[in-house]
């Protein structure tokens, strides 16, 4: 066994040692490209092949070497084979290995700036990885954080949450994509589903102020729509609100958190609430 590791150990210096050697004599020429020693790093199929039954040692001697490589941060042009050292030379050899591809993916979106090239990478390590909640969280945040596409990150975040010990806050995150979106009734069922379930003080005190506000959104929602209703159909302004019922343009009268009646300005048609909200107040509330 010791007779093995060390080999392995050996080819992967040998094939890192030969990717050194040809960025050297690549300098030499004068072309000073910092790619260059990585461009001749064997494929991770390759290294698997040769690697006498131990990829996972290659895999973490390749790992190491890359974090050393990355972090010279005056290598013009380094990010050029990123993908290539993490995605096809890591994770096929060892596509069980999750540090590989979160740091992978920071150096790629924080350092490259490419949030895309990120999240292939991390697909490829939640294909591999179905029961690793982080890494769909870590794909979900990166879409929500830096790109601001909060449907893909709610896609990622639902991948998680099915996913074993999910901690409740990808939940919490889950659920305020939909705000996010623009979805509130959506947004206030899921919060509404975390007060339910909270286990904490801390949890169930930010989950219900989320659920009062959002009741108050979607409860403004409700009756401003009926009133456009209203003023469609007759060409004039609903007397009161309580008319949206009787005319069962709105189900039952809703009330605001506080029990209140939300208010009613029957000359300009206008819907209000009298109670304040809790974490922000949206446009037009």
């Amino acid at each position: 066994m010791r007779r093995g590791l060390l080999g392995a150990l050996l080819l992967v210096a040998s094939a890192l040692g030969a990717a050194w050697a040809s960025s050297r004599i690549e300098t030499q020429r004068g072309s000073a490209d910092a790619g260059a020693q990585v461009l001749y790093l064997p494929s991770g199929e390759y290294l698997k092949a040769i690697s006498l039954g131990y990829p996972e040692v290659l895999a973490d001697a390749v790992y190491i070497w890359s974090i050393q490589y990355y972090g010279h941060y005056e290598r013009a042009d380094r990010f050029r084979y990123l993908e290539h050292v993490y995605a096809n030379v890591i994770a096929e050899l060892d596509p069980r290995y999750i540090d590989p591809y979160l740091i992978g993916a920071m150096i790629m979106s924080v350092e490259a700036n490419d949030a895309e090239m990120a999240l292939r990478l991390l697909d490829k390590g939640i294909a591999a990885n179905p029961e690793e909640w982080i890494l769909p969280f870590d794909a979900g945040f990166l879409c929500y954080d830096r790109l601001h596409d909060y449907p893909r990150a709610a896609r990622y975040f639902e991948t998680a949450l099915r996913m074993p010990q999910v901690p409740g806050a990808v939940r919490r995150l889950h659920a305020e994509m939909y705000n996010k979106m623009g979805d509130k009734r959506a947004s206030l069922e899921y919060w509404s589903e975390v007060a339910r379930e909270a286990d904490s003080d801390y949890v169930r005190n930010v989950s219900s102020m989320h659920v009062h506000d959002l009741k108050i959104e979607v409860d403004l929602e409700t009756l401003r729509a009926a009133v456009a209703a209203w003023r469609l159909r007759d060409g004039s302004l609903p007397p009161d609100l309580q008319a949206l019922a009787r005319a069962r343009l709105i189900a039952t009268l809703p009330f605001d958190p506080e029990g209140a009646a939300y208010l009613y300005d029957p000359r300009t048609g206008a819907v209000s609430c009298a109670s304040r909200f809790r974490l922000r107040r949206s446009a037009g509330s």
